[in-house]
């Protein structure tokens, strides 16, 4: 082997000199369940110098929230891999949880007397408090339609749900479907407002049905070129399984710069992005919007056959799951996000990918040429390669973190693992039956450009406080452990990275020592309820612990 190849077995180009940087040999911080059945071992084997800057390799600070795959439970975990809360609920999730700004989790649930039944049922979503009490239990599910897989939470407090739609034979037939023996089960979006009594209002639709094409009977509604029209969906593409589904949206999410939604479809094997601008009215049809083209499809992306621009050659996706927009303040900002598990034709050629769509929006909507599918023609970024990993073809996502690292969850090997740009992964944690899907919260006031090291917790250590919980105050504990005194604060953050307390400050030696949260600021005022954070700081870096207070 020549030194070259080596080297390029080991390194990538840097995306901003072009220069090789070298990938570290694994050596991650590994946490969960089992603790010790699995070990990852790195060796160095070569050490090269080149003109390229040295950027940190560290997971991104923060907690990290856990959708289990089995049983009830959701869990916020630290670094370490301890379980900082758990929430229960009622009836087993769906899929998909989110942490909201007061402590509470929004999730999606099994409605068991739902008349749907599929991979990722749903039907009911529950807002559960930090106490582990329902807050909110919303039905959306009836005899005609119902939630399934994902939801998404809004910044104005509604919150978005994909279902299903029944559609009986005589109406898909009607409508040009051929060679169906049942139902078909097209997609909806619904935004729902919560009524604050444990209802909600749908104030915005979107319905897949009203945006379809068919190509095989001019007698029949929507008749045209299926390639002459990316923006609709082929009725008679891809199949209906026998309880109906057909197109199988997996995930949802918001971009609230474009005001657009993105879906991913395991069956079509695609990503679709649509306008969330439009009224419902114009929603059901094909203009209107920002992008002056109703509720059609403005991009769509993994599998060009579906829309006659493409062959198998062509496509990307071979059953996707977990498309999400990067955030504005991450690198990607405004791409597409998506796990490609990677079920490919053939029993022994499977492996995943984490693929980053830089899609080419100009401004007004999605640019595409006559004739050739959307591009781009090779992702921006991506991680997995043959023999790497394998997430099965269920379940699994990836996360686009502030600092540049991306968040997997690798549903077959029940593991979550956070990798660098260039590879490299900086930490790991094991859930056995599994994890659905994992998101990290920010400490506050992350520092994103220049994150501060972890405290090593040989030196200095900051218990969970207790209780927290809390209604009136909370007792929290660290313990100096370095041979040389310490100058260490012990302070009060809130969720917008404001000190609100000091409880320690100054030179401590070796030893344990305890301080109260009575829930008041520096003024002495009383906090509002919500999440705050305890952070311990010295010279060498920093630790937090998450607090919510209770009215």
């Amino acid at each position: 082997m020549s030194l070259g190849v080596l080297v390029r077995g080991l390194a990538s180009r840097c995306s901003s000199c072009r220069h090789w940087q070298i990938k570290p040999a694994p050596r991650p911080l590994i946490y969960g369940d089992p603790p010790m059945t699995r070990q990852t071992v790195g060796s160095v084997l070569l050490v090269l110098i080149l003109s390229c800057p040295v950027f940190a390799q560290s997971p991104f600070p923060g907690e990290t929230l856990v959708a289990t795959a089995s049983g009830n439970d959701t869990r916020l975990l630290d670094l370490n891999g301890s379980v900082v809360q758990k929430w229960n609920g009622s009836g087993r999730p769906s899929s998909f949880a989110y942490l909201l700004e007061d402590g509470s989790i929004l999730r999606p649930t099994l409605d068991t007397g739902g008349s749907f039944s599929g991979g990722g049922i749903g039907g009911r979503i529950q807002r559960i408090d930090a106490t582990d009490t329902i807050v909110w239990d919303y039905y959306f599910s009836t005899s005609e339609f119902q939630q399934h897989h994902d939801i998404q939470p809004m910044p104005n407090g509604n919150v978005l749900v994909i279902a299903w739609e029944r559609k009986t034979n005589a109406e898909a037939t009607a409508a040009g479907r051929e060679l169906l023996d049942g139902e078909m089960w097209p997609e909806l979006i619904a935004e729902i407002t919560p009524d604050g009594s444990g209802g909600g209002i749908v104030v915005w639709e979107w319905h897949a049905w009203d945006h379809l094409i068919q190509d095989v009977d001019p007698g029949k509604p929507d008749f045209g070129v299926v390639a002459d029209h990316p923006e609709l969906f082929d009725i008679n593409f891809g199949t209906v399984v026998p309880s109906g589904d057909w197109i199988h949206a997996n995930s949802i999410d918001y971009d609230p710069v474009r005001d657009q939604i993105v879906l991913s479809s395991r069956s079509w094997n695609e990503v679709f992005v649509i306008d969330h601008s439009t009224s419902t009215l114009e929603a059901a049809g094909h203009s209107g919007g920002n992008s002056g083209m109703g509720g059609d499809i403005l991009y769509r992306w993994g599998n060009p056959q579906a829309y006659d621009r493409g062959t198998s050659t062509d496509q990307e996706f071979f059953v996707v799951h977990g498309a999400n927009w990067i955030d504005e303040d991450a690198p990607g900002a405004g791409n597409i996000l998506a796990f490609n598990n990677g079920d490919r034709p053939g029993p022994n050629n499977d492996y995943s990918t984490v693929l980053e769509i830089e899609a080419p929006w100009n401004g007004s909507t999605y640019d595409i040429e006559e004739g050739q599918p959307f591009g781009p023609a090779i992702p921006a970024w991506s991680y997995g390669d043959p023999g790497t990993f394998y997430g099965g073809p269920t379940h699994c996502g990836a996360r686009r973190l502030a600092n540049g690292n991306t968040l997997i969850t690798s549903r077959a090997e029940d593991r979550v693992f956070e990798v660098t740009e260039t590879g490299s992964q900086v930490w790991e944690y094991f859930h056995t039956g599994g994890v659905n899907d994992a998101l990290r919260y920010a400490d506050p006031a992350t520092d994103v450009a220049a994150t501060p090291p972890a405290l090593p917790r040989e030196l200095v250590d900051l218990r969970p406080a207790a209780p927290n919980p809390f209604h009136r105050d909370t007792r929290l504990e660290f313990v100096v452990s370095g041979a040389d005194p310490v100058n260490v604060t012990l302070e009060i953050i809130s969720l917008a990275g404001e000190r609100v307390a000091v409880l320690r400050e100054g030179i401590h030696t070796a030893g344990e020592f305890v301080a109260t949260w009575d829930g008041r600021d520096r003024t002495g005022r009383a906090v509002a309820s919500g999440v705050y954070f305890a952070r311990i700081r010295t010279p060498d870096g920093s630790l937090t612990r998450r607090l919510v207070r209770l009215d």
